[in-house]
């Protein structure tokens, strides 16, 4: 009987408790419908839609909060590893602007950047300088060993230029005229267009305004530009039953939509590239894919194993 007195007791004090709180409550609200002019019919409205509005208006500060976060975080990494530095620098040597400090100096420079932001750097000034001495090139490759990057990508990259610089006297030397000779001046135009379609990709990491060549190639195919670049791509259309020389038979209508597949890695600034074009270019519709996506560490990584298998 004690405990069971006890029980209602306590019963009795909460439901006491939550009655005053209820009546606490009534209470506030009276007082701010006093408050907002006595019009009790309107001010029912505004408390209602203000609570059912609470779900929607919290959504939002958490989609804002999350945003202030990125930006946040983005803003930081940048100040911390001085991209803002290595980008007014990669656009200076990609327009051939006198740079302030020399890229060595750059490179020796222990509070600018990671080991991978400085030998991105150097790839890019290395893609864009032709006559680079190789004692130059060694000091260069030490300066980055030092500071603790994989120059594996330097050796295979260079191997590159030197591909693309014997496809260029390879070409010019060849006439074609028929038979062996004509297949070998393809194979020589081949490599060289691949080869320097992979070192323009690597030397527009940083875009700016310009087209990369993805976004060059798409533009010519579409707009049906004549260009080195598209010389090889073929035209296969089931309406044309007959096969015209050059295995590229006539188009005289653009392409509005455009289906653009990397074979190989790709990456979100050739996307972004494109996407600008279709902005600048209404009613065109292009959709961008590859065998994998890939970021500028992943690019270096393989870079780097190309290096060490050549």
């Amino acid at each position: 009987w004690y405990q069971r007195r006890v029980r209602e007791a306590v019963v009795s004090t909460q439901s006491t408790g939550e009655l005053e709180g209820c009546r606490a409550a009534e209470q506030e609200i009276k007082r701010l419908k006093e408050v907002m002019g006595g019009n009790v019919a309107s001010a029912n409205d505004q408390i209602a839609n203000t609570v059912s509005s609470l779900p929607e208006l919290m959504e939002k500060k958490k989609r804002v909060d999350m945003h202030i976060n990125i930006a946040t975080s983005l803003s930081e990494s940048i100040k911390s590893r001085s991209l803002d530095k290595f980008f007014e620098v990669e656009e200076k040597i990609m327009t051939k602007a006198t740079l302030e400090d020399s890229v060595l100096e750059l490179l020796k420079n222990p509070d600018l950047g990671t080991p991978d932001d400085k030998m991105r750097l150097f790839v890019i000034y290395y893609l864009n300088t032709s006559d680079l001495p190789d004692s130059e090139l060694k000091m260069y490759m030490d300066t980055l060993e030092e500071i603790g990057c994989n120059v594996g990508c330097i050796k295979h990259l260079s191997k590159l230029k030197k591909v693309a610089s014997m496809a260029n006297v390879g070409s010019s030397s060849i006439q074609p005229a028929g038979g062996s000779y004509s297949s070998m001046s393809n194979m020589f135009k081949y490599v060289k267009q691949s080869s320097k379609f992979m070192m323009d990709g690597v030397k527009n990491l940083v875009v700016g305004h310009r087209k990369l060549p993805v976004t060059r190639i798409v533009d010519c195919l579409a707009e049906l530009k004549q260009s080195s670049e598209t010389d090889g791509y073929m035209t296969l259309d089931p309406k044309i039953y007959k096969k015209t020389e050059g295995m590229t038979p006539s188009v005289k209508n653009t392409f509005s939509d455009v289906y653009v597949f990397v074979v190989g890695g790709g990456n979100y600034v050739e996307y972004q590239n494109l996407m600008a074009y279709q902005e600048q270019h209404p009613g065109k519709n292009i959709v961008y894919g590859s065998s994998e996506i890939m970021d500028s560490a992943n690019l270096l990584k393989q870079l780097n194993d190309l290096g060490q298998m050549s």
